[in-house]
């Protein structure tokens, strides 16, 4: 049975003849030359939260949903 690098190695050679190696083989040799370039896991993103509120009234304005509303306190 062969290693990772033996295919990669077998890959490239025929590449190198002009050999058609198909989508595979080509994402094969990308994975293997890109092995040791840090993949990145979790992506750091900004949320803000803005309440709207009715100005004539106490209570936030109408969704598309009905929700139930708690009194607030004031």
């Amino acid at each position: 049975m062969a290693t990772i690098e033996e295919v990669y190695k077998e890959l490239k050679e025929m590449q190198k003849k002009g050999e058609n190696i198909g989508i595979f083989g080509q994402s094969y040799i990308d994975m293997f030359e890109n092995k040791d370039k840090e993949q990145p896991t979790t992506k750091e993103v900004d949320v803000s939260f803005v309440k709207n509120k009715n100005e004539n009234q106490n209570t936030y304005q109408s969704t598309p949903y009905p929700v139930k509303q708690k009194k607030q306190s004031e």
